[in-house]
């Protein structure tokens, strides 16, 4: 099939919300060059609702794992994508289920990692992206190349400004302020620092910047938060904002974020705000904040984090200056 002749171009990212974000550039891009296809997106159904409204998606379907595992999971992912007449399969996160339901489905172009019944497509590149050489944003880029002739890095944004947003958000903030926002949490214990940095920190930002500091997180991480928001005594909205609400508090209402290797992160950059990346694991060159001014600090050891807070601090006045 000639490039020229692709109508109907259909995306699979099933996964988390940092993965699900860095994955937005390559679907934009490849809708910028392709302005008159229909794009399709495969992905969860909270971030479907995150990003809805976008002008680069045409349509989405949510993932349930009940619904696309397996071998039966295949053949119904396969129906829905013979009867849209798809044209090109992207799968930005290899699955064998995916990788077959493609291949059933007779589609012309099946784009992916050449991994997990690789045979199944027909372009392809090797999955070099555990070498950690490259930004995630980046290698998804590397994909798209197979079928797109301009290649650069779109910006992005999210519509994310409805009244019942802004009336909700209203409710905890006074949205006339910005606020520093720290995520100090995560589903992997590994990637967490103790809490004798934050404590140090947000004391040392109190002291040089601002008291306007917000504490975020998820619902599950709401116990958690509890204990840690009165030691630091800040405020807390950890598990009251949806995915949309979040958003839109990041877009208007923050000055500076500083967090651990997460979706919330890589929202933040987005929206291009100075963010402060902290990594203990996982490598910043493949997952650190994307396309926005950023300060990484990467170790395993806390004194060394403890050591970097005057870095912070210069960062946070150089960046949020005036903006608090």
């Amino acid at each position: 099939m000639d490039n020229k002749e692709i109508k109907k171009i259909f995306f699979i990212r099933s996964d988390r919300l940092g993965e699900f974000l860095l994955s937005l550039y390559a679907i934009k891009l490849v809708k910028l060059n392709y302005p008159d296809s229909k794009v399709y997106l495969l992905a969860k159904k909270d971030n479907i609702e995150l990003i809805k409204g976008v002008d680069f998606v045409d349509c989405f379907l949510e993932y349930e794992n009940n619904a696309f595992a397996g071998y039966k999971g295949a053949f119904n992912l396969s129906g829905i994508l013979r009867k849209e007449k798809i044209d090109c399969v992207i799968s930005l996160n290899p699955k064998k289920e995916f990788h077959l339901a493609s291949f059933l489905s007779g589609t012309p172009l099946r784009l992916g990692y050449d991994r997990k019944w690789g045979f199944c497509l027909n372009r392809k590149i090797k999955d070099e992206k555990y070498l950690a050489q490259k930004h995630e944003a980046e290698y998804n880029f590397n994909l798209v190349k197979l079928i797109c002739k301009n290649v650069f890095t779109p910006s992005l944004d999210f519509p994310v400004d409805e009244p019942n947003t802004l009336h909700m958000l209203a409710e905890h903030f006074n949205l006339s302020q910005k606020y520093i926002v720290i995520h100090p949490f995560s589903s992997n214990p590994l990637k967490k620092i103790e809490d004798n940095f934050w404590e140090n920190l947000v004391s040392a930002l109190k002291e040089k910047c601002t008291g306007n500091i917000v504490l975020i997180g998820s619902k599950e991480e709401m116990p958690e938060s509890e204990k840690l928001a009165e030691k630091l005594n800040v405020k807390n909205i950890t598990g009251n904002l949806s995915l949309r609400n979040l958003a839109s508090f990041l877009k208007h209402n923050c000055a500076l974020f500083i967090g651990l290797d997460s979706g919330p992160m890589h929202l933040a950059s987005i929206f291009k705000k100075p963010v402060v990346g902290l990594f203990k694991i996982s490598s910043s060159r493949r997952w650190g904040p994307f396309n926005t001014q950023s300060l990484i600090l990467e170790s395993t050891d806390l004194s060394a984090f403890l050591a970097k807070i005057e870095d912070i601090l210069k960062f946070a006045c150089a960046n949020a200056a005036g903006k608090i």
